[in-house]
C-alpha cells in the first residue's frame, strides 16, 4: 500500500496466531532490490475494544510510535475488509486511540488528536551550517526547518546531520524542510529516521509543518505538497495549550500477494 507514495508492506494479522515478523524479515521485505521494497511495515491486528490495532516498523526493522500515512493506509484496508461502523473505524496506536473515515475516492481523513505547541530551536550546528527550526512532537519527533526553495535543499546531507544532532538524544528526530508557497500552502521534503533517507511523503511531518504554519498565523486547513507531488491537508482547532489535529490524504492498495517465511507460515498481504 501507499499513502502519497510513502509505501508499506502491510500484513493482515486479524485473528492471526502466526509469530510477529522479525526485524531481519522486515528489513529484507523493505529492501528495494532484494525484497518487496517499502519505507516500512504495517501490521493490522485485532483489538479487544476497537476495530483494529495499528503497529508500525521502519525499514530498518525498528518499531516507531506512529506513521500518519500508514494510519490512513490501515484505515483504508480495514474499511475494505468491512470493519468499522457508519463508514468510520476506530483504532489503537502506540500514541493513543484515533479514528478515520473515507472522504473521497482513495482519500481518507485521520483524526489524529492533540499536538502540543511547538518549541523554537535556535542555532543548531550541523553539516557546517547553522539552523533554526521548530521542534514538534507529532506522534514522533520532528524538526521543521523553513527554507526558500525545497528543490535546492541537499536533503541527504543536511537531514542526516540534523537527524542525529546531539540535542535530540539517542533516538534523534525526523527532519522536515518546508517552503511557503502562499497562504496556508507549503511544500515539504523529509529525511526520515529509520529509513535513513528521504521519503516521498511523511504524514506526521505534514502535521508538524501544518502546526508550524498555525504558529505563524496561517489558517486551517494547510495544504502540504509532498516530494512525490501529492497534497496532504492538515486541519486543526487551537486551544490555549495545544492543537486538535486532522490529516487528510490519499491511501490505496498497490498490489496483494503472499509472503512465505522460513517457518512455512504464510503471511497474507
Amino acid at each position: 500500500m501507499h499513502g502519497a507514495a510513502n509505501d508499506f508492506v502491510v500484513l493482515d494479522r486479524l485473528g492471526s496466531k502466526a509469530p510477529q515478523p522479525s526485524a531481519e524479515q522486515m528489513r529484507q521485505w523493505c529492501d528495494r532490490r532484494r525484497g518487496i521494497g517499502a519505507d516500512g511495515v504495517l501490521l493490522l491486528e485485532s483489538d479487544p475494544e476497537l476495530d483494529f490495532r495499528m503497529r508500525y516498523f521502519n525499514a530498518d526493522g525498528g518499531s516507531a510510535e506512529y506513521c500518519g500515512n500508514g494510519a490512513r493506509c490501515l484505515a483504508c484496508l480495514a474499511l475494505e475488509l468491512g470493519l468499522g461502523r457508519g463508514g468510520e473505524v476506530r483504532f489503537r496506536t502506540d500514541i493513543g486511540v484515533q479514528s478515520a473515515r473515507q472522504v473521497a475516492e482513495h482519500r481518507y481523513e485521520v483524526r489524529f488528536g492533540r499536538v502540543a505547541r511547538p518549541e523554537r530551536r535556535e542555532d543548531l550546528a550541523a553539516a557546517g551550517r547553522r539552523f533554526s527550526g521548530w521542534w514538534v512532537q507529532a506522534g514522533v519527533p520532528h524538526l521543521v526547518i523553513e527554507v526558500d526553495r525545497v528543490s535546492e535543499v541537499p536533503v541527504r546531507e543536511w537531514g542526516a546531520a540534523l537527524r542525529a544532532h546531539p540535542q535530540f538524544g539517542a533516538e534523534g528526530a525526523n527532519v522536515d524542510f518546508v517552503e511557503r508557497r502562499g497562504v496556508s500552502h507549503v511544500a515539504m521534503r523529509t529525511f526520515e529516521r529509520g529509513v535513513e533517507g528521504e521519503t516521498l511523503a511523511c504524514g506526521s511531518g505534514a502535521i508538524a509543518c501544518g502546526i508550524t504554519r498555525a504558529m505563524s498565523g496561517d489558517r486551517s486547513p494547510v495544504t502540504v505538497t509532498t516530494a512525490g507531488g501529492d497534497d496532504l491537508r492538515v486541519t486543526w482547532q487551537a486551544t490555549d495549550e495545544d492543537y486538535e489535529v486532522g490529516l487528510e490524504g490519499p491511501a490505496e492498495i498497490a498490489f496483494t500477494g503472499r509472503l512465505r517465511v522460513s517457518s512455512a507460515v504464510p503471511l497474507v498481504r
